[in-house]
């Protein structure tokens, strides 16, 4: 598996961040992560399934968030550098838009276990996107340009919500038709184009 070198990854008082497959624990644990809702399953079936490929194969980072005390798996999160186009307009049959540079959030989920056994626990997605995401995502800002943080999001209202939250926010109707029309995924066929200026 392509790793980094040592590279030091942001840690807070509670969970501690680290690429995917450096703890022993990672493959038993993804076999064991579940999402609260059934939407999730795509979430579920990518750690299990993919996120391993796609690391070895440089196509997205993903990162394992741990409960520093106990050792719990708490999430999972995946990065990857895209770009989003806007302003589309037909000039002499051609199709012209601007794009802009960004780091797309390609997977992001919470094990429920943990939220179930730590009910107590509030904002933990807002945390992990505050104290881990952000910081990776400036760091590499500092080497590259990056204007954009964005995500496809499940079209589930709490969900997108949460997002807002965040401060992610969505296109206008027709910008955001234009959007998935040109740039959505295959695999994100019913997600919500959402994003942030960084």
């Amino acid at each position: 598996m392509r790793m980094l070198d040592s590279e030091v990854l942001p840690e807070n008082e509670l969970f501690s961040c680290h690429h995917l497959g450096e703890s022993a624990n990672d493959e038993q644990d993804i076999m064991n992560f579940t999402t609260k809702h059934v939407t999730g399953q795509g979430l579920i079936n990518y750690l299990r399934y993919y996120a391993f490929p796609d690391e070895e194969a440089g196509n997205m980072r993903t990162y394992v968030i741990r409960d520093k005390r106990s050792g719990e798996f708490v999430a999972y999160f995946s990065l990857k550098a895209g770009l989003i186009s806007l302003n589309e307009e037909t000039q002499d049959d051609n199709v012209r838009f601007e794009t802009l540079p960004g780091v797309e959030i390609a997977n992001f989920a919470i094990d429920y276990r943990y939220t179930q056994k730590h009910e107590k626990l509030k904002g933990i997605g807002k945390v992990i996107f505050t104290d881990f995401m952000v910081p990776i995502i400036e760091r590499t800002a500092a080497s590259i340009g990056i204007r954009l943080i964005y995500i496809f999001a499940l079209p589930v209202p709490e969900l997108i919500g949460r997002y807002k939250e965040y401060g992610f926010a969505r296109l206008d109707a027709k910008s955001e038709e234009a959007l998935h029309r040109r740039l959505k995924p295959r695999y994100d066929k019913s997600c919500i184009f959402m994003y942030q200026q960084l």
